[in-house]
């Protein structure tokens, strides 16, 4: 018995030990540059900007245990039925994943081809497709969190192959909708990508990769996604904001006119 809990012990010890620096700094993030924390009903915490043209930064944070970031992923959920123009360029590349692909440990990444015409600017794969309608094409064996728009009975999605993430020392910051954002404070990579949007009312964004662990032997390389407190979207603004912002343009180059001296009536 006294060994059974000396063994429990050491294994939650070992598994805190392990999980250190995730617990501050998460796996995976996805931010956009000069968003601001809002809610996405249900969601209710994520960073938000309604300009279609804007920075996205992805990060890849290195914990104590881990050996490498591989097969890094962006997830884009859009609005089931909806089509439009989606342009990403930066990092060290992106390529837009529409086939059934290999990927380490014998695994899948997509775990199917595309089967969905979402994209009005690709050409997908060789039947045309770019988007998928539900979540296959996620790597077997994956336990991902399933967070609002992160839904197959809400969003249809894309995925583009962002490549691998190295280390680096203090490259990482933490950018939570829950506390104010620290900067630099995690081994990784930031990566930083110019995106352009059109036709979609909304594109929210998510992360996934593959992180292969060798320090820890009680943790088994796997398949991680970002929290959904550290997500980003893209929305439309509303009607309202843009009759606003539209009246507030009128007012400020409105040209004033000299006021006339009025005439006495005898």
């Amino acid at each position: 018995m006294k060994n059974t809990k000396l063994l429990i012990g050491l294994v939650a010890a070992m598994s805190l030990l392990c999980a250190q620096s995730t617990l501050a700094v998460p796996i995976f993030q996805v931010y956009i540059d000069g968003a601001t924390t809002d809610t996405m009903e249900p969601d209710e915490n994520t960073w938000v900007i309604t300009s279609s043209e804007f920075d996205l930064i992805v990060s890849g944070a290195y914990g104590p245990s881990t050996v490498s970031l591989t097969e890094v992923t962006l997830l884009i959920s859009i609005p089931e039925g909806e089509t439009g123009t989606i342009s990403i360029t930066g990092g060290d590349g992106v390529t837009l994943l529409t086939e059934k692909t290999a990927a380490p440990d014998g695994y899948f990444n997509p775990n199917v081809d595309a089967v969905l015409d979402l994209l009005e600017n690709e050409t997908g794969n060789a039947a045309g497709y770019d988007g998928y309608s539900d979540k296959n094409f996620l790597p077997e064996d994956t336990q991902f969190n399933n967070h609002y728009p992160f839904k197959e009975d809400v969003s249809d999605f894309l995925l583009y192959g962002l490549g691998d993430f190295e280390k680096t020392s203090n490259a990482v910051s933490n950018y939570s909708t829950e506390e104010p954002i620290a900067y630099n404070i995690a081994d990784g990579e930031e990566k930083v990508y110019a995106v352009l949007i059109s036709g979609f009312s909304t594109a929210h964004f998510d992360v996934y990769g593959y992180e292969d662990t060798g320090e820890c032997k009680l943790f088994k390389s796997t398949w991680e996604i970002n929290p959904a407190s550290h997500d980003a979207t893209y929305m439309v603004p509303e009607p309202a904001t843009i009759l606003l912002l539209g009246l507030g343009s009128t007012v400020l180059v409105r040209p004033h006119r000299r006021r006339q001296p009025r005439t006495r009536l005898l």
